[in-house]
């Protein structure tokens, strides 16, 4: 049996990874800091495991598992020796923590003369392979770039799979068990690959396009969309994300978004549309499943980085411009993202535009000014669905279509 070991025994380590490989057939040791959970899944094995749709309930039991305390660096170190895999789900903060054990796990293995350690990157970070073997150098000096390249494959990963936060009360009598959707999809960067071939089912290997395809994919697709969703719902007073999008001015506009978004992915990276608008329509999809129980609220936190540059707001507008695309219904989810900004933030209309210049720079933001402007102060008014159709139509120019 091959062996993995986790670190996180969070929502993306028991909802995500746990699940895909205890199904392929492997065994996972997590490990984690909190004493509780450590506990109860050392001593059980295994743990419940559902998933929730709009037509029910599936539930299973993941395992064989078992789970250390991380800060056991001795014991951790030890598991990471024999293990076939490593994979980080903890989050940007703990990456430091994370590298300590790994590097003392790498050093072993080339004692032992263990074989390389493939570690995958479950982490919504930009560039986490990059940061990962920085944090890996600083910790192992004596090791070459070439040797430290050829024994640590760093596979970055694109997380698109939805686990909502269950109501405590769902816990109480079953502390280790997680929610999830149907979705169980996880592509990584096979191409950083340095030991045997994975074979997980739901592990996606595509060396057909650049790994980062996956990446900006999820930012400026899936995440986009997400964020105009959970915004839009706020200007007609919606609470659950399920809701929103079953509004049919919103689902338009906000489908027509990540369409806009989708075409210049294609035009990028020569995927082949049909297939990115498969992927939009399944997403509306998922972003209708009442069972998660996910708000406009969650989905809509941290404005200031959902706003940043190159962020799935301002990126998306800026990827759509370099793809020679006018993005008019992008430009819409720019908009209400400004619109929620100013009122979180308390932000003006010269900071506002001022923080538009610098993220997008003139040559993207002049041609749209005028239109993005109209939006914002239409948004801010309340949610119009004509009004902003009204708008794009204004400013549509018919393309030279023979």
């Amino acid at each position: 049996m091959r062996q993995a070991v986790v670190f996180g025994a969070g929502a993306v380590g028991r909802g995500f990874i746990g699940q895909l490989l205890c199904e392929a057939g492997w065994f996972v040791t997590f490990l984690d800091v909190a004493p509780q959970l450590i506990a109860r899944l050392a001593a059980d094995g295994s743990y419940p495991h559902l998933t929730v749709s709009n037509a029910g309930t599936d539930r299973r039991t993941i395992g064989p598992v078992t789970a250390l305390d991380a800060r056991d660096t001795d014991a951790a170190v030890h598991a990471l020796v024999e293990a076939d895999l490593a994979v980080s789900c903890v989050g940007t903060r703990v990456l430091p923590a994370v590298a300590d054990t790994l590097a003392k796990a790498v050093g072993a293995r080339i004692a032992a003369g263990r074989p390389p350690l493939d570690v995958l990157l479950a982490e919504n970070l930009h560039d986490a392979s990059g940061i990962v073997h920085a944090l890996l150098a600083e910790r192992l000096p004596a090791l070459s770039p070439g040797v430290l390249d050829a024994q640590v494959g760093l596979m970055e990963t694109s997380i698109g799979r939805m686990i909502p936060v269950p109501d405590p009360a769902r816990l109480a009598d079953e502390p280790t068990a997680v929610f999830v959707e149907p979705y169980k999809m996880l592509p990584y960067d096979a191409a950083a690959r340095r030991g045997a071939p994975l074979d997980v089912p739901g592990l996606v290997a595509d060396l057909s396009v650049p790994f980062a395809f996956y990446g900006d994919r999820k930012l400026y697709v899936h995440n986009m969309g997400h964020c105009a969703t959970a915004y839009l719902g706020e200007l007609v007073g919606a609470t659950m994300i399920a809701d929103t999008i079953a509004v049919p001015g919103i689902r338009y506009l906000v489908r027509a978004a990540m369409v806009e978004s989708a075409a210049a992915l294609s035009s990028r990276y020569g995927v082949a549309l049909p297939g990115l608008l498969a992927h939009v329509d399944d997403l509306l999809h998922r972003f209708g499943n009442r069972a998660t129980g996910d708000t406009v609220e969650r989905v809509g936190r941290e404005p200031l980085r959902k706003f940043a540059k190159g962020d799935r707001l301002l990126g998306a507008l800026d990827l759509v411009a370099a793809e020679g695309l006018p993005g008019h219904h992008v430009s819409v989810a720019v908009a209400v993202g400004a619109v929620h900004l100013q009122r979180a933030e308390a932000w003006d209309d010269r900071r506002l535009w001022e923080h538009l210049a610098a993220s997008l720079g003139n040559d993207v933001l002049d041609p749209r000014r005028d239109l993005l402007s109209s939006q914002v102060a239409g948004l801010g008014s309340g949610f119009d669905f004509a009004g902003q159709i009204a708008l794009i139509e204004q400013t549509y120019e018919p393309p030279h279509v023979v």
